[in-house]
């Protein structure tokens, strides 16, 4: 989604925070936001971190509503296994810059703790909701494909590494049970 790199000023006052958030919303230098706010410097003084933390998460939940609506656009437009799979795929993308944005280390702990329950909140209730809508599909092939691609292990989206306390799938088939091969 970041068009070019940009070299984006450690912000220091509000105005430069104000400023850096102004980019973030625009979604088009977002990597280059995040690096300049783990760099910057959060004043507490003087109300600052209220008026912040206020507009950080309004962004965040503007950015976890676009996230849903893309997901549900593209999940409309495919029904091919492939175009799920990309969709999920889009989706765990967001959702990992998310998770890497509430983790700076810089943000007072109380607003780093309530972005990161905000997003495992909305990426389980997506989840779910994927989950029952799937279960009017009688082949059952769709709820497989989401439970083997959940939106929750967004975490490890872009590292590829297993997210924290995520386990590998177990196989479909069970120990000597004959594999049947599907072909569409």
């Amino acid at each position: 989604m970041n068009a070019a790199p940009a070299s984006i000023e450690a912000p220091r006052s509000y105005a430069q925070w104000s400023a850096c958030l102004d980019r973030l919303s625009e979604g088009l230098h977002d990597e280059a936001c995040l690096d300049a706010m783990r760099a910057g410097d959060l004043n507490a003084s003087g109300g600052v971190v209220t008026l912040f933390s206020r507009r950080l998460a309004d962004e965040f939940n503007a950015r976890l509503t676009r996230c849903s609506e893309h997901l549900t656009r593209d999940l409309r437009v495919g029904g091919e296994e492939s175009l799920i799979v990309r969709a999920i795929l889009n989706a765990r993308k967001h959702l990992a810059f998310l998770h890497r944005l509430a983790q700076v280390e810089i943000f007072p702990a109380t607003l780093r703790t309530h972005l990161i329950d905000e997003l495992r909140k909305f990426a389980q209730r997506a989840q779910q909701s994927l989950e029952d809508s799937a279960k009017t599909d009688r082949s059952g092939r769709l709820l497989v494909l989401l439970r083997n691609n959940p939106l929750v292990r967004y975490e490890s989206a872009v590292a590829g590494v297993p997210a924290a306390g995520a386990t590998a799938q177990p196989p479909i088939s069970q120990t000597g049970a004959r594999r049947r091969n599907i072909i569409l």
